[in-house]
């Protein structure tokens, strides 16, 4: 299963769903690069989405704050547990290093945590946004 932009994971808020989009691009060339075993690029690759998954977190967050966002700390632990859960998936991969089995657990577990997160939390930030009329500006 692909890492692709769908009507349901839209927030409503572009900025924020552009982001969102481009997550799931990142995450998507991972997986592929996990699958072909691809040892030089996966580094890189990883980089990438650990670096954009934290740069948005940090837009996000800079915007529940701004706007005093009722749900911010619940939402802020979400993102740490991503970047702490992340961290330990890639050590598993660089002791294991890029196998199958390997591909399809981060794949798994990065679905996952799209869909739960994008789908409830990040959902609930876009309706809260939306109702005041906000945009996050990031």
């Amino acid at each position: 299963m692909a890492f692709e932009w769908a009507a349901d994971l839209a927030i409503g808020v572009e900025e924020i769903d552009e982001q969102h989009g481009e997550l799931l691009r990142r995450a998507e060339r991972l997986v592929r690069a996990l699958e072909a075993g691809d040892r030089v690029g996966i580094e890189p690759l990883l980089r990438s989405l650990a670096d954009y998954a934290r740069s948005h977190f940090e837009c996000e967050e800079r915007w529940m704050l701004h706007h005093e966002y009722p749900g911010f700390e619940a939402h802020r632990d979400g993102h740490r547990r991503f970047l702490d859960e992340f961290r330990g998936q890639v050590h598993e991969l660089q002791r294991l290093g890029p196998t199958p089995g390997m591909a399809t657990a981060i794949h798994g577990w990065l679905a996952g945590w799209m869909r739960d997160h994008l789908g409830g939390p990040d959902r609930d930030f876009g309706r809260w946004l939306r109702a005041r009329g906000l945009s996050p500006g990031c």
